[in-house]
């Protein structure tokens, strides 16, 4: 669990950075960023359409949000909209994390 003020919880907040963000599109991911002056703030989008299973999405959010909370220092300020792809959804745990990362190394969001 995000701290409260790691959380993009507000309607109007995640609607913005979907109209406005720039987007990076990897295999397992699409990740919505909008920079801001402020903490990172985060959340994880996951259709009905991807899984049916809630068992399933859950599983995938929680390895999401675990990877970002454990590297919240390294993340650039802003805004993240993390929506994912029906392909990570068949992945193991670890394939997961290292996609995720690599993703967020390549697109300079993540430093080394």
């Amino acid at each position: 669990m995000f701290a409260k003020q790691n959380r993009l919880a507000h309607t109007r907040d995640v609607q913005r950075v979907f109209a406005a963000g720039r987007s990076f599109f990897g295999p397992y991911f699409t990740i919505r960023f909008l920079a801001a002056p402020r903490p990172p703030r985060i959340t994880v989008s996951i259709s009905t359409k991807v899984a049916k299973s809630a068992v399933r999405r859950n599983r995938v959010k929680r390895v999401v949000r675990e990877l970002m909370r454990v590297n919240l220092s390294r993340l650039a300020v802003g805004d993240y909209l993390l929506v994912v792809r029906p392909t990570a959804v068949k992945c193991v745990n670890a394939e997961i994390r290292a996609s995720l990362e690599q993703q967020l190394l390549k697109c300079r969001l993540l430093r080394p």
